[in-house]
């Protein structure tokens, strides 16, 4: 089995976004729309799918902005994430283009 790329983490994190708002964010997503159109790598401009998933410390697998870099298992909040086309890491929150800036491909 190949692992899943894992995050960097700091301590002094958002909290987390609330349940509703998770599913609304994936919900954009997955109709390529809204915020989750603007939800891009800060290097290569990869656009994450909503079957994405990473993987944290503790062994669960999800899709890191339905939660906002936190594990939803085990509250973990990760502060860099890992592109799975580039392989790079960069500060979780720099993936959320500024709302001027032109949708990712």
């Amino acid at each position: 089995m190949v692992p899943l790329p894992s995050h960097r983490a700091k301590h002094d994190a958002p909290p987390p976004l609330p349940v509703k708002e998770q599913l609304r964010q994936r919900l954009l997503r997955e109709l390529g729309g809204g915020d989750g159109g603007r939800i891009r790598c800060p290097r290569c401009r990869w656009k994450p799918r909503a079957s994405d998933r990473w993987g944290c410390r503790c062994g669960h697998s999800w899709n890191t902005f339905d939660t906002r870099g936190r594990c939803p298992q085990c509250d973990y909040q990760w502060q860099n994430t890992q592109c799975l086309r580039c392989h790079e890491f960069s500060p979780h929150e720099d993936w959320y283009a500024p709302a001027g800036e032109p949708e990712a491909r």
